[in-house]
């Protein structure tokens, strides 16, 4: 009985250690890439059916694929857009010192319909006030940031 026991000891071991060093290793994780992260805000156009309008195009979705490919190639990682009433903030992160004339030269070159999207959206967002009526987004200033128990900003 003994000798049994001894013999389920050893095969348990023996799985358990090919289970930690090889099973569970990973051999190439994905570096980590540090990110630039840019708020920016817009206004759109006071009505209520405006407002349903930008949310389902900009719903999961609602999304027009083009504008996905658009995103992806030309290195944007995230999105994200927040809105009450007529008032949109989108933050958006990309690779640090990442190449931003050649970026937005990849997104405008994905797809013809992303000029399209382009001039749609134009259509319907409105310039904040005090801003020049040629630009519909700006870029919000950081003023406040704590992170882990320190302010860095």
């Amino acid at each position: 009985m003994l000798t049994q026991i001894n013999s389920l000891l050893k095969g348990v071991a023996a799985v358990s250690f090919i289970n930690l060093f090889f099973i569970n290793c990973t051999p190439n994780p994905k570096p980590i890439v540090p990110l630039t992260t840019v708020v920016m805000m817009t206004n759109l156009v006071p009505d209520s059916s405006v407002y349903h309008f930008y949310d389902s195009l900009h719903s999961a979705t609602g999304i027009w694929p083009s504008i996905k490919k658009a995103n992806q190639l030309s290195g944007i990682k995230e999105i994200k857009i927040y809105r009450f009433e007529d008032k949109v903030v989108m933050e958006y992160s990309y690779p640090e010192g990442a190449d931003l004339a050649k970026m937005d030269s990849l997104y405008l070159s994905a797809d013809p319909s992303v000029k399209e999207w382009g001039k749609m959206m134009s259509n319907i967002q409105k310039s904040l006030p005090g801003v020049d009526s040629t630009k519909k987004w700006v870029t919000l200033n950081l003023i406040h940031h704590y992170s882990n128990g320190e302010y860095l900003k």
